[in-house]
C-alpha cells in the first residue's frame, strides 16, 4: 500500500492508491492473478515465506504493551533510545520510557491523539498531537515542559541538540525551537508539491548541522544554531505523466556517518553525498521511503516492493539482492549482532547474512507488522509493533 496525500491549508487531505491492488485487477481483466512468483510480484501478492537453514535464534528479552501503538492511518511512531535507555508513544496519546531491561521509569496519558513521537533530545522527551501541537515532557519523569503550535502536520518525531529542538511538518517546513521554552528560533521553508506519500524524514542532527530531506526529492543540510542552508541536494527529480510516477519524497531519515551521507527516496536513487559539501560521490538507482543501514562496508536497503539489497559504501555496485519478501511491506533494515534484519507486514522478523543475503533466522513479535524503524540498544535489538508491542530481542548462535 502506497499512502498519498494532497496538503490543503493546516491539514493534510490524505488519498491512498493501493498499487498492488490496481496490478491486480488489470491482471484479472487479462487473464487473473496467477501463481507463479512473477505474476504474484506483479499482482501486488506476498510471496510465499521461504524455508531456510537456521544459524542463529532471535530470542525475546522482555515486552511492554504501549496502547494501540501505530493505528490505521498509516504512521510510523517510532522508539527512541539514549543512554538512560527507550521511550515510545502510541497513537492514542500514552507515552512511556524504559530501562533498557525493560523496567518502567514511567508512563503517563497525554490526553491527545498523537502524529509523532517520541523524539529525545537531552533532558526532553518530544511528542507531536495530530493537531499539529508540539509537546515537550521531562526525559527524567514525564512532566510537561512545554506545548508550541506549528500550525502544520508533524509526522516524524521531533529531535533536537545543543539547545535547538527541530520539527518538520509535512507542509515542506523545518522550525528550530527553543529547547527551555518552545520559542520559534528560525525556520527553513521547502516548496513542496501538491501530491505527496503521507509521511516526511526524521530529521538527522549531527554535529550542529541538521539533514532531512523533502517531498521535493531534495535532501538539505542546516546549520542547527541559525537555520542557514549549508547545501542541497536532489535525490530525485519528478518525470513520468503518471501521478504515482510524479512522486519523488525523501520521506527516509538521512543516514549519517562520519564523512557521507546517505539518502534514499520514492522513484529515485539511493545517492552518497559528501557530508562536508554534499558533493555525489554515487547513486543507485532505486525506489525506497524506508531508512538504509551501514556495515562491513556496505550500505543495506529495502526498496518499495520490498527487494533488499547489499551495496558497496566505498563505490555504489550492488553486493547481493534478496528478492524473497516482495509485497510484503519491510521495515527499514537494521545491522545488529553482524547480521541484517528486517520485519514485515506479517509481524515477522527476518535475519540475513550481510554477506550474501540468504535467510538465516526468522521470529515474530505479532501479526500486526513492523513499520517503524527498529532501534539496537547495546546487544539488544528494540522493535515496536504496529499494534503497540513494544519488545527486546538478543541473537544467538544455534549449536
Amino acid at each position: 500500500m502506497v499512502n498519498v496525500f494532497t496538503t490543503t491549508g493546516r491539514h493534510a487531505v490524505p488519498r491512498f492508491l493501493s498499487i498492488p491492488g490496481v496490478l491486480c485487477v488489470l491482471l484479472l481483466l487479462v487473464a487473473g492473478c496467477a501463481s507463479t512468483p512473477e505474476e504474484r510480484e506483479q499482482a501486488g501478492k506476498a510471496l510465499k515465506l521461504p524455508d531456510f537453514e537456521r544459524r542463529v535464534r532471535l530470542d525475546s528479552s522482555w515486552r511492554r504493551d504501549i496502547g494501540k501503538g501505530q493505528g490505521g492511518f498509516y504512521n510510523r511512531l517510532a522508539p527512541s533510545t539514549d543512554d538512560a535507555g527507550i521511550c515510545v508513544a502510541s497513537i492514542e496519546g500514552k507515552l512511556g520510557c524504559y530501562t533498557g531491561q525493560g523496567k518502567k521509569s514511567w508512563r503517563k496519558k497525554l490526553g491527545h491523539a498523537l502524529s509523532a513521537g517520541a523524539g529525545i533530545a537531552a533532558d526532553l522527551v518530544l511528542v507531536a498531537s495530530s493537531d499539529g501541537e508540539v509537546i515537550a515532557l521531562s526525559r527524567e519523569n514525564g512532566d510537561e515542559r512545554w506545548r508550541r503550535d506549528l500550525g502544520g502536520e508533524v509526522l516524524a518525531p521531533p529531535q533536537g541538540d545543543a539547545g535547538v529542538v527541530v520539527v518538520q511538518t509535512a507542509d515542506g517546513r523545518l522550525t528550530g525551537l527553543a529547547a527551555t521554552d518552545g520559542k520559534k528560533l528560525w525556520q527553513h521553508k521547502n516548496d513542496e508539491p501538491i501530491l505527496t506519500l503521507r509521511g516526511t524524514a526524521t530529521p538527522v542532527v549531527a554535529d550542529g548541522i541538521v539533514y532531512t530531506g523533502f517531498a521535493s526529492g531534495k535532501l538539505v543540510a542546516i546549520d542547527l544554531e541559525t537555520g542557514s542552508l549549508q547545501w542541497d541536494q536532489l535525490v530525485a527529480l519528478a518525470s513520468g505523466t503518471a501521478e504515482i510516477e510524479k512522486l519523488v519524497d525523501v520521506d527516509a531519515s538521512p543516514h549519517v556517518t562520519e564523512e557521507i551521507v546517505y539518502a534514499t527516496s520514492f522513484n529515485g536513487n539511493l545517492f552518497a553525498f559528501a557530508r562536508a559539501n554534499g558533493r555525489a560521490l554515487w547513486r543507485f538507482p532505486s525506489s525506497s521511503y524506508r531508512e538504509v543501514d551501514e556495515g562491513f562496508g556496505h550500505v543495506y536497503m529495502a526498496d518499495e516492493k520490498g527487494r533488499v539489497y547489499s551495496i558497496n559504501a566505498r563505490d555504489g555496485e550492488q553486493r547481493w539482492e534478496q528478492s524473497a519478501f516482495v509485497n510484503r511491506e519491510l521495515s527499514s533494515p537494521v545491522v545488529f549482532s553482524g547480521y541484517l534484519v528486517i520485519g514485515d507486514d506479517d509481524g515477522y522478523l527476518h535475519v540475513l547474512s550481510q554477506i550474501d543475503g540468504s535467510v538465516v533466522g526468522r521470529a515474530r513479535i505479532d501479526g500486526s507488522g513492523v513499520r517503524a524503524p527498529m532501534r539496537v540498544v547495546e546487544d539488544q535489538l528494540i522493535v515496536y509493533s504496529n499494534a503497540g508491542k513494544l519488545a527486546a530481542y538478543t541473537l544467538r548462535a544455534v549449536d
